[in-house]
């Protein structure tokens, strides 16, 4: 990233930080132990601020890093893109001043998408506690396992569960046609019973 865009960028997202946290820049300043002076020259552009201050800002504005990392990745896209529209007579329209508002306002519902997508490490947990019900529940017949599910208010909307067993149906499906189709059946059973992410439905 050009020395000039990367200032802008770093820009947008101190002035992010404020917006979403309701902090003048003093405030903002002595709870990230930053510098008034510095936000305000981070705000105006005259400069970027380093890495160690910008993540006690956004420590201080409760802001997650995994967002301002995307934030600065969305920052990145816009302002170029705006940038290159050439001598229109809306061009002045996507100019980085008048497009800060149009960021702050988007910025939101970027911390949305970050803060609901899955955590690695809790898929591979529920995987692992997918297997282990599956090998309790392979032994019995198909009416016994789905009453099971049934009973256990977990495995019914678990994900994984139904992700496992479709899997078992796809194993059995050449030799065993009928209880893979059963398989299915109650794989799908299990996933419509699965929450919805927040923004889905």
């Amino acid at each position: 990233m050009a020395q000039g865009e990367e200032t802008n960028v770093s820009r947008l997202v101190v002035v992010f930080l404020r917006f979403y946290s309701d902090m003048t820049q003093a405030e903002l300043g002595k709870a990230a132990r930053v510098d008034q002076s510095d936000i305000s020259k981070y705000e105006l552009g005259k400069l970027v601020p380093p890495e160690p201050n910008l993540r006690r800002m956004a420590e201080a504005a409760g802001v997650e890093w995994a967002v301002i990392t995307q934030l600065r990745r969305f920052y990145a896209a816009i302002l170029p893109a705006a940038a290159r529209r050439g001598p229109m007579p809306s061009a002045e329209l996507l100019t980085p001043s008048l497009l800060e508002p149009v960021l702050a306002a988007v910025a939101p519902y970027l911390i949305d998408e970050v803060l609901t997508e899955p955590d690695p490490r809790q898929r591979e947990e529920d995987r692992r506690e997918a297997a282990a019900a599956w090998t309790a529940l392979a032994r019995f017949p198909i009416p016994v396992r789905r009453r099971w599910i049934e009973l256990s208010l977990r495995a019914s909307r678990s994900l994984a569960l139904a992700e496992k067993i479709l899997q078992e149906s796809e194993r059995v499906a050449d030799e065993h046609a009928e209880e893979a189709g059963e398989l299915a059946e109650l794989a799908r059973r299990i996933a419509e019973r699965v929450p919805l992410s927040p923004g889905e439905g």
